[in-house]
């Protein structure tokens, strides 16, 4: 009894690699699927995935590693009691690898007087100063660490979400008179200007995507104008929301 116990585990023993192989040979024949990019950057799931149920989620459609992206927004700045701003941004960004890239962009803003500011001036002889960014150009190191798919009525979206922080420069133009029989006192300067970045890139195919980004440029300046008036240094800082389109190649 014993020398058969020992017989049939010997057997199972010996039988288990041609098992393995024949199971591994089976998988290996499973083409993977064609529209599915391997990207030596992601984990692999495929021990713990027999059924590819994590595969779908887990793979990339469109890629970005070692690839070139320009793009183009535009949309409105926010969060601005005095003024009316709207930007245009442009940016050029290149991959290492999935998740790290670096980006340089330009913001070319538009600011003018908007309601609440016009009510005030009508209403009272002072008002306040306002400094306005008329554009900033940097550069960015970008962190694209979720990659998701959507289903809007029944068609898979898949997109990336980014981050960004970067250091530029911008222009500046503030009037320091503040009252509404003064002379104007115009000044433009240029500073040093810190980026923060937050956004969606929509695939609509491999080459092309929709984009939705927020961004937040801080500096400081004076308060007021050198040699005229006192003033101190303050922090100032910009908000804008922006919408648009990619080609990635």
């Amino acid at each position: 009894m014993r020398a058969l116990l020992w017989a049939m585990i010997g057997a199972a023993f010996f039988n288990a690699p041609g098992a393995w192989a024949e199971q591994d040979g089976a998988a290996e024949a499973q083409p993977a699927p064609a529209a599915q990019a391997s990207s030596g950057d992601e984990y692999d799931f495929s021990w713990l995935d027999p059924e590819k149920k994590i595969y779908v989620v887990q793979n990339r459609k469109y890629v970005k590693k070692h690839r070139m992206d320009l793009a183009v927004g535009v949309g409105p700045g926010v969060g601005e009691p005095y003024r009316t701003r709207s930007v245009m941004n442009m940016r050029g960004s290149f991959f290492f690898s999935e998740n790290l890239g670096i980006e340089g962009s330009a913001f070319f803003v538009k600011n003018r007087e908007n309601n609440n500011f016009g009510d005030l001036k009508a209403v009272s002889s002072t008002f306040p100063t306002v400094r306005d960014i008329q554009y900033f150009y940097g550069g960015s190191l970008v962190w694209a660490p979720f990659y998701g798919k959507l289903n809007i009525f029944n068609k898979i979206l898949y997109l990336d979400w980014l981050f960004s922080v970067g250091v530029g420069t911008l222009r500046s133009e503030i009037d320091l008179n503040t009252s509404s029989s003064g002379r104007p006192l115009v000044q433009e300067t240029n500073h040093t200007g810190w980026m923060f970045g937050t956004g969606h890139k929509y695939w609509v195919s491999r080459n092309f995507a929709v984009r939705l980004d927020y961004n937040v440029i801080f500096y400081r300046a004076d308060t007021s104008l050198r040699g005229v008036t006192s003033g101190v240094v303050q922090t100032y800082d910009n908000h804008f929301v922006t919408a648009g389109l990619s080609w990635t190649f």
